[in-house]
């Protein structure tokens, strides 16, 4: 392992304990580096902790995408629409939503798409390795996810998508509504049919993910400590000064700021004004639901998407996780209780047997861009200063490209991908 000076409290210092700064930290360690990894709050208990586990490797299309920005509109301001606005967040968000229309036009998204797919291409394999790495790949099952439909619009919906996504090489097959139920029971006598998306996958614990890359970087030498960073100075090429909120100060050679949804500040600090909001996201988690008739089956033995409700149904060690919607509201504005009844609801139309009994109910905040593309690579006036931050829904997806690709920078190496379309830079113009 590389030894510091003493004036110094780390080579590296790693700032967000989520899913992507648990990996970029366990990947530095594994290359003899000197890291600690900070978070305000105990390891993956943010985001990280409650997303669907989905590994969504068919998500190439951007959000800000023009189809979205026609359709989505009607929903802003609906209590039970798939993507909502609080009315207390409406001035904050306003330029966000600006610049998601921008980023909409055909030659943006159509830079949107190249960008994700440069990412997407071996996120899969990525994250295998990552985990295997770290004595956790039986949290991994690559057995791909279902996307289902209810009506003839959403067949047409569905199965115009695989054809898009065809030619990215994202495979799938359609399955009919008879073999769907004969090999889901559960499910509603209403799904009339589905795409199986054959190399996606999913995690049984995102939570034992994040807990699994600590233990890893605790293992190869590493440190963890709970503080809340105010601020980061880089004043010379050879340290940088981070700002705790108690008063204190860490010093550190090399700084990679991964804290998600409150990265903004952070770049601020250094002179970097990213436009970087939140989309908060809803889930619902049951015990371990069995297949009707089925003995100790469970109900579901990979993720199922509904489109048409814009929800996602993933079997999980602790039970059945659905997850879904959009809400703009910020970081401060309570959860909305409204939205917990609409998951339940979409749950009971698609699982008519669930047992909701004892169900948990989670709020997180994704971090998002108005391109939907995560600033990534090393900040361009600071060159000990790197971002990895904004992944919007595709945190756990690219945790491991993510990882790999840094760990190349911030050891000053080449990195294995364009960099110039995930620049903090890029938003300078808009």
């Amino acid at each position: 392992m590389t030894h510091v000076s003493h004036s110094l409290d780390a080579e590296v210092i790693v700032i967000g304990a989520g899913v992507i700064g648990a990996a970029c930290a366990s990947r530095l360690a594994q290359a003899e580096r000197e890291v600690m990894l900070l978070d305000a709050g105990e390891v993956g208990m943010g985001a990280s902790f409650g997303n669907a586990g989905h590994i969504a490797t068919e998500q190439l299309f951007p959000l800000a995408s023009p189809e979205v920005v026609r359709g989505s509109w009607r929903y802003l301001l609906a209590a039970d629409g798939p993507l909502r606005l609080r009315l207390g967040y409406l001035l904050p968000i306003l330029p966000w939503l600006a610049r998601f229309v921008w980023a909409a036009r055909p030659r943006s998204f159509a830079r949107g798409v190249a960008a994700l797919l440069a990412l997407q291409e071996s996120a899969r394999d990525d994250l295998a390795q990552l985990l295997e790495d770290v004595g956790a790949a039986q949290l991994l099952h690559l057995n791909g996810h279902m996307d289902v439909w209810e009506s003839e619009s959403g067949r047409n919906a569905a199965l115009a998508l695989a054809r898009r996504l065809r030619p990215y090489g994202i495979e799938s097959m359609p399955v009919s509504a008879s073999a769907l139920q004969e090999a889901t029971p559960a499910l509603s006598r209403g799904v009339q049919g589905g795409v199986h998306y054959l190399d996606s996958g999913h995690v049984e614990d995102p939570h034992a993910v994040c807990t699994a890359l600590a233990q890893d970087l605790l293992k190869h030498g590493g440190r963890i400590q709970q503080c809340r960073v105010e601020q980061v100075q880089a004043m010379t090429s050879h340290c940088a000064t981070l700002t705790l909120q108690d008063g204190g100060t860490l010093r550190a050679q090399r700084v990679l700021i991964c804290a998600g949804a409150w990265s903004k500040p952070l770049a601020a600090s250094l002179g970097y004004h990213v436009p970087l909001d939140t989309e908060r996201g809803y889930h619902i988690t049951l015990a371990p639901q069995p297949a009707s008739g089925s003995g100790d089956r469970p109900a579901l033995n990979r993720p199922v998407a509904s489109g048409e409700r814009k929800v996602i149904m993933t079997p999980m060690s602790m039970g059945l996780r659905m997850t879904g919607t959009v809400e703009f509201g910020g970081l401060h504005l309570p959860p909305d209780p409204r939205r917990y009844t609409l998951l339940q609801r979409h749950l009971q139309a698609l699982l008519p047997g669930a047992n909701t009994d004892g169900v948990s109910t989670w709020m997180g905040f994704r971090p998002s861009l108005p391109d939907h593309l995560p600033v990534l690579g090393v900040a361009p006036r600071h060159p000990n200063v790197f971002l990895a931050f904004g992944h919007q829904h595709l945190g756990l997806t690219l945790a491991g490209v993510t990882a790999r690709i840094m760990t190349e920078v911030v050891l000053g190496r080449r990195s294995p991908i364009e960099l110039a379309p995930y620049s903090v830079d890029r938003f300078a113009s808009w």
